[in-house]
């Protein structure tokens, strides 16, 4: 079911699953920083809605490429806040953008408390067949 929806991001959560699927849209060329720091809010504030056990981020069409000051306050407001979330499994499809793609794993990589299982992926499907796998 989807519970957000905007011309950079849709955000579907599935009950029975309890997993919520991010998907970051081509729109996110014409993105600013600004606009990008309110789609991360209004995805923290899903996630602490529903409360989920899985996440899927589909950044594979995220072209919108994070500053490291952006960085820095996307892991301050928004990844550490995650971390209260623990034994969580995250899948992340990464951009084909490369600039977008080496930013998001900048991004990951310095995710300082976040207590998930996180993989990448290439494609969609790779990440949820992972993230709803029992292992």
């Amino acid at each position: 079911m989807e519970v957000y929806n905007s011309k950079y991001l849709h955000i579907a959560f599935f009950a029975e699953q309890r997993l919520i699927e991010a998907t970051w849209l081509s729109a996110t060329k014409t993105m600013n920083a600004d606009e990008c720091k309110q789609e991360f809010l209004n995805y923290l504030n899903v996630v602490y809605i529903q409360i989920p056990t899985r996440l899927i981020v589909d950044a594979s069409n995220m072209y919108f490429t994070l500053s490291a000051e952006l960085q820095t306050w996307v892991n301050q407001n928004i990844l550490m806040p995650l971390s209260s979330l623990h034994g969580k499994k995250l899948a992340f499809v990464i951009s084909k953008d490369f600039f977008a793609r080496l930013s998001g794993q900048q991004l990951m990589n310095e995710k300082g408390g976040l207590n998930f299982n996180s993989q990448y992926f290439d494609n969609k499907e790779a990440a949820k067949q992972w993230v709803l796998s029992a292992a």
